[in-house]
């Protein structure tokens, strides 16, 4: 399932703005879709004017996002939501679930531990291209959004 809308902004607006435009996906919770989310999104940014370290951090945080929720939301959720944002000079991903946990991110990583530096890792990637990532909550469910600066 895709969905992709482009609205303009109205003539009265600043001239260099950029259009909105938004795509999303939904996927079945299986680790098999990972890599069909990231193709989807590298096709999708492609045609973005976003710089080439932006969209190496959203391949990476669609990735782990993705399989964060495939692995810890499969028994309770029947879609992953995955939605692709543009307005202005912000780009932004936001993957989402049906679980009710609310991940946190762990700093420092256990180095003993096989998994948990997903979230840090891409946290890290967004804040050395000066964006941000959050956790909401949501009814039900949560998601996770990265926001990055078009140009950085």
């Amino acid at each position: 399932m895709c969905t992709i809308s482009a609205l303009s902004a109205p003539p009265a607006a600043e001239a260099d703005r950029v259009a909105v435009r938004l795509v999303r996906w939904g996927f079945p919770p299986s680790v098999e879709v990972v890599p069909e989310a990231r193709g989807r999104l590298r096709a999708v940014l492609r045609d973005w004017p976003v710089t080439s370290d932006v969209v190496d951090a959203l391949l990476l945080a669609v990735s782990e996002l993705v399989a964060n929720a495939v692995t810890h939301a499969a028994l309770v959720t029947e879609v992953v939501r995955v939605a692709l944002g543009l307005d202005g000079p912000w780009v932004w991903l936001e993957v989402g679930d049906d679980h009710p946990f609310l991940p946190e991110i762990s700093d420092p990583v256990d180095e003993a531990a096989e998994g948990g530096r997903g979230l840090f890792i891409v946290e890290c990637a967004v804040a050395d291209l000066a964006g941000g990532l959050d956790i909401l909550p949501g009814s039900p469910g949560k998601a996770v959004r990265v926001r990055l600066p078009v140009a950085a």
